[in-house]
């Protein structure tokens, strides 16, 4: 977790924060992609981080908070956040399928906290909040605009978001599976056999 995300809300984007974007609703491991640095400075950086003495990219998508300060992949890294209107996590179902599954807020802008280095960014995970543990185990920690600044000047874990009032999912096709498909078929709604 989290191995794909959505940054389509193009509009709000360019309200809040004078960026323009192309839509992208299928985001994967090694796009450049949206984020701000501890300045709220925007930056398009490639999601996968590695560490500065890496001899080969190890490209990282994410990092548990609570490894942070431990792991030696993590040091020296800067605090930023990904801009982001919803993810995707996969769900495995009775048989034992796959299910994907889209996590959002009505469509709406939020942020994930992540860590950056010159070679790329990437996401910080925590253990999911009770209403998104039935889904996956873990989740991107989210902040709201106004919760930005905790993580990024003072690294404060975000465990309960005022976002997670507005958190909605719903299955989609397998459609997403394929870092090839990049429309809004990826986020349509799909019914699922019980």
């Amino acid at each position: 977790m989290c191995g794909r995300f959505v940054l389509s809300n193009f509009i709000e984007v360019k309200d809040f924060h004078d960026v323009l974007i192309e839509p992208s609703y299928n985001i994967a491991p090694s796009h450049c992609t949206l984020i701000f640095s501890q300045e709220m400075r925007p930056d398009f950086l490639e999601w996968g981080y590695s560490p500065n003495w890496a001899k080969k990219p190890m490209n990282l998508i994410n990092a548990k908070y609570e490894s942070l300060d431990i792991k030696p992949s993590f040091k020296d890294y800067e605090t930023c956040v990904f801009v982001a209107d919803g993810w995707f996590e996969w769900k495995k179902t009775t048989t034992g399928e796959k299910q994907p599954i889209f996590i959002h807020a009505d469509q709406n802008i939020f942020y994930f906290a992540g860590i950056r280095n010159a070679s790329g960014a990437a996401i910080v995970t925590i253990d999911a909040h009770p209403s998104l543990a039935n889904i996956h185990h873990r989740q991107p920690m989210l902040l709201d605009q106004g919760e930005t600044s905790y993580w990024l000047k003072n690294k404060q874990k975000i465990s309960s978001s005022n976002l997670l009032e507005k958190i909605k999912s719903y299955p989609v096709s397998k459609y997403v599976n394929s870092p090839i498909n990049n429309d809004q078929r990826c986020i349509l709604k799909t019914q699922v056999d019980q």
